[in-house]
């Protein structure tokens, strides 16, 4: 086997189990919040940092890995940031309320982290198959995060508590940093890039139109997808849907994202002009939050086809950001960018979601603000996807 062969696999591998475990840690705390009031005396306020405070992390921690990169090299910081997630996850163990949720703010930085520097991983690893290994790593996120919300409350029951549901992801976090090992001795990019380039390349980026726009369509895609996973089960039942039909109906929504996702990112290889392609996906979301508002009785067709848009969008915007940068550089400072606000946005748009049903008692206005910003988002995506590349400096 050759060095290439052997690094190629060792890369895959752990690119493998680190798609594993960039959602479970934060998602498996929802389905467990009823037995940490009651184990552990959290009040409702307590619960809702816990829940809320990681998706903002997603957002603030994404800023902070360009500088990362340019002091360590891409493979350096992506080794740091497991272990820095493999430690936190242990010592929030350990300890009451305090101990958790500050240990959770420093699991969903380390996350942040390592979503940004995903796309230029895969760039760098696999730049002949890059929407392939993007599939991969999408299909991988939707598995692990439905998987973590369906075992987090019967591995609570088998292995006696809460605090043994969250540790058993400790595991692939392990042998993330085992395969990542090898990688992180060598430099990704020869040398560590100078300052003064990786300033040349964020002015690039940040005036380039280009960049606004997939900045724009990550930003929205994510708002549209955490309002709908943050509320929807809360919609329903206020349309009538018993709890537990509520909860299949969003189950539904998101895991249809684990096929779609994947297929998507095979479909994305064919298309050189991927603007049309933003648009249709776009458009499924759009059709699907459209039904769920005019027809309330439709309802799995609504979940059926706003889950396959949210979950073509995600991939397609991955795509955009590591294939419209013209170097590694770059990418990981568009990554930053558009995900460092995707997920402030995405944060804002849930709040917002469920703040205008407070605010005038049903769900209308929620509904007609998201069907808006969906329709932005498509023309975001129009002009995000045509054949061009950030100019390089």
């Amino acid at each position: 086997m050759t060095k290439v062969v052997k690094r190629s696999l060792f890369a895959l591998l752990a690119l493998i189990f680190i798609s594993l475990v960039l959602r479970p840690p934060v998602g498996s705390i929802g389905p467990l919040v009823d037995e940490l009031q009651k184990v552990e005396g959290l009040t409702g306020f307590q619960v809702g940092l816990l829940t809320s405070l990681p998706v903002v992390c997603f957002g603030i921690g994404a800023f902070a890995s360009p500088a990362l990169v340019r002091r360590l090299t891409l493979n350096r910081a992506m080794m740091w940031v497991l272990i820095a997630l493999f430690l936190a996850m242990i010592f929030r163990l350990f300890g009451g309320y305090i101990p958790l949720i500050s240990f959770t703010v420093i699991i969903g930085l380390a996350i942040a982290v390592g979503n940004v520097l995903i796309p230029t991983i895969v760039r760098e690893q696999f730049p002949k198959n890059l929407e392939l290994i993007t599939g991969v790593y999408v299909t991988l996120l939707a598995i692990s995060a439905s998987l973590s919300a369906t075992i987090a409350v019967p591995t609570s029951d088998w292995l006696g508590g809460w605090r043994m549901a969250l540790a058993i992801w400790l595991i692939p976090t392990l042998a993330a940093i085992i395969f990542w090992y090898p990688l992180s001795k060598i430099s990704a990019h020869k040398e560590v890039t100078s300052e003064e380039t990786h300033a040349e390349e964020r002015r690039a980026v940040l005036v380039s139109p280009l960049a606004w726009a997939i900045v724009a369509f990550f930003g929205l895609q994510s708002a549209g997808f955490y309002a709908i996973l943050n509320w929807l089960p809360s919609l329903l039942i206020d349309r009538g849907f018993s709890p537990l039909e509520a909860g299949s109906l969003l189950g539904l929504t998101t895991s249809i994202g684990i096929p779609s996702g994947f297929l998507i990112s095979v479909v994305i290889k064919r298309f050189k002009v991927l603007s049309a392609l933003a648009v249709i996906v776009s458009a499924f979301t759009l059709s699907g939050l459209i039904i769920l508002f005019l027809f309330p009785d439709q309802a799995i067709l609504a979940c059926v086809i706003t889950g396959f848009g949210f979950a073509a969008t995600f991939p397609l915007s991955l795509t955009l950001i590591g294939s419209r940068a013209s170097t590694s550089t770059q990418t990981t400072q568009l990554s930053a960018l558009s995900q460092g606000y995707g997920y402030l946005i995405a944060a804002l748009g849930a709040f917002a979601f469920g703040y205008l049903k407070d605010l005038t008692g049903n769900w209308s206005l929620s509904l007609i603000v998201l069907i808006g910003i969906t329709a932005v988002q498509l023309v975001a995506g129009a002009y995000a996807g045509r054949d061009e590349r950030i100019a390089a400096r």
